[in-house]
């Protein structure tokens, strides 16, 4: 299969916030857990494909797919049929720049030990992204209405599952 502008990928990295986040989702009951990072092609230049992302930097546009997991594993595949692949681009574009910071790391640890009950921190103080959230809103907005209690909250393993 091509890859196509507009695929969602899954990572499963080899470095320490990999695992963190392969933990996290363990002690949610999760466990089983192999996608710790979730992407959306963004462009094919040269052949080359580029991935939207949420990182420690903030939300990037300019890796290459081959970056994203070294050492590790990534998977792509389409989006769901009713997403428009403009719209979920539209949408992921327009929030490139968007900052991170080490409290979104706290906040995210925090929602993701916590009761699904408890409001979540993420996105609480300012405009931030994680990774999986970031993407499953881009679906949202290009169509895909999936009943997510809150997007913020969305490991890669399950926006992973949502997607089989």
């Amino acid at each position: 299969m091509t890859i196509q502008a507009g695929d969602i990928g899954f990572a499963h990295t080899k470095g320490l916030m990999g695992r963190l986040i392969r933990l996290g989702e363990a002690l949610k009951g999760k466990l089983g857990s192999e996608w710790n990072h979730q992407f959306v092609v963004d462009r094919i230049v040269d052949g080359v494909p580029y991935i939207i992302q949420a990182t420690f930097e903030g939300v990037t546009d300019t890796a290459p797919l081959s970056m994203v997991a070294p050492g590790g594993r990534y998977i792509t595949m389409p989006p769901p049929p009713e997403v428009d692949r403009g719209k979920l681009l539209e949408f992921c574009r327009s929030e490139v720049g968007t900052k991170y910071s080490l409290l979104s790391d706290v906040a995210i640890g925090i929602d993701i030990l916590s009761w699904n009950w408890v409001p979540a921190l993420m996105n609480s103080y300012r405009r931030t992204w994680q990774c999986a959230g970031l993407i499953n809103e881009g679906m949202r907005f290009g169509g895909w209405l999936h009943q997510w209690v809150n997007c913020n909250t969305v490991t890669p393993q399950m926006g992973f599952l949502a997607l089989q």
